[in-house]
Order: structure tokens, then sequence, then C-alpha cells
């Protein structure tokens, strides 16, 4: 194989793989926490600046309801929201701009094996983000997790209720950008503070009863 083969099957690669990252029509795919500018030309009562794409993918327009916006292209959103605007504007002409593009970075912290903040463009299962940070560092004994969202919302789980497909009482939590899981640390019983207090224990009773 030549050099000139070689080149061009690198720049193959390098095309494929931008197209992947970017979406089909090479344009920016629209996640959650991004902020948009939607222009309606001539109609600045449909027009809206600096809305947020909500944790669900939607934005609100006011007036219409909630639009899908989150795995969108630009283009996309565009006819999306010509359709919708459309019912109260003839032939619209819609512009969206992005003003701004939410940090896409899941947190997993706590007792893993290699906590940190891990890329993601989709949402992950919890099982998949766990393994992102090299998984629980032991399975027996890591039994909480913390799950708290990028709107601040918070649950705690319990491991056991997920891990066994067979026995799993709930569907896996789906996880996405600037959510945050944290695993508990595991409890360690220190014998020596138990042992203490169990002496404490019994003399404080010893004493009560022989002050009655």
């Amino acid at each position: 194989m030549n050099v000139r083969c070689v080149a061009g099957l690198v720049l193959w690669c390098l095309f494929w793989l931008v197209n992947s990252a970017t979406g089909q029509n090479g344009s920016y795919v629209i996640n959650r926490g991004d902020v948009l500018d939607i222009v309606v030309m001539e109609h600045p009562e449909f027009s809206l600046s600096g809305i947020t794409v909500l944790p669900d993918g939607y934005i609100q327009y006011p007036g219409i309801g909630g639009i899908k916006a989150a795995g969108m292209s630009s283009e996309a959103l565009t006819a999306s929201v010509e359709k919708s605007v459309e019912k109260y504007v003839v032939n619209p002409v819609v512009s969206i701009y992005i003003r701004k593009i939410q940090n896409q970075m899941l947190n997993v912290l706590g007792y893993v094996n290699k906590p940190g903040q891990f890329q993601v463009f989709e949402g992950v299962d919890l099982l998949s983000a766990l393994s992102m940070a090299g998984g629980i560092k032991n399975i027996k004994k890591g039994k909480q997790i913390v799950i708290v969202r990028a709107d601040q919302s918070m649950e705690e789980i319990r491991l056991k209720d997920y891990m066994n497909p067979k026995h799993r009482v709930q569907k896996l939590p789906v996880l996405y950008a600037g959510d945050t899981v944290y695993v508990k640390e595991p409890a360690d019983i220190n014998w020596s503070k138990f042992s203490f207090f169990s002496t404490m224990l019994v003399a404080i009773g010893t004493i009560l009863n022989f002050m009655r």
C-alpha cells in the first residue's frame, strides 16, 4: 500500500470520526443544559433569548408548550419550531443560535476505583457510569449510592436493587451530563470504640441498678 493510499485512508477515518461526533449532517447536536437564542423574523413576540434546554430535553416555549431540543441539530430544531409557530405566523422564518454549550461531564465520586469526571454526550445507565470509574472498590461493601441531578434534585438508592438482573426491582437510573454519582464509603466497624462504649454502657447500667 503506497503513501497516497495510507494518507487517503487516514483522512477518511478522520472525516468519519468528525461526522460521528457532530451528527450525520455535520451539525452540532443540542444537549441538555445548552442555552439557545431563537429568532422568529419580524415577530419578536415569538423570539426567545437565553432559553435553556431542560434536563428532560425540552425547551418551554411560552404560548406553545414544550418542544424537544436535546439530541437534535439546530436545523432539525429550527424545522420543529417553525412547525409549532406556523399556527400563529404565516410562513415563519426561524433562526436558532447556540449561545452557550453545557459542559458535557458526568461526575462519579466516592467509593470507586477511579473517581473523576467523564465526558458523555447522551444518557448512560448507572452501571455504565460506574464502569467508567473502574467500578466499585468492593462490590460487597458499596451498598448506598446518591445521585445528584444537574437541577440539584437528589435521590438515594440501594445498589442491590439493581445489580442482579433476575431480581432487579427497579429500572436502572439514566444519567446525563451535569449529574453526579456518589458511592458512599462503607461504614467499617471500629471494634475498639465499640468495645469501649459497650463497657461504658455496662458500667452505667451497674451504677443505675446500685442506686435503686
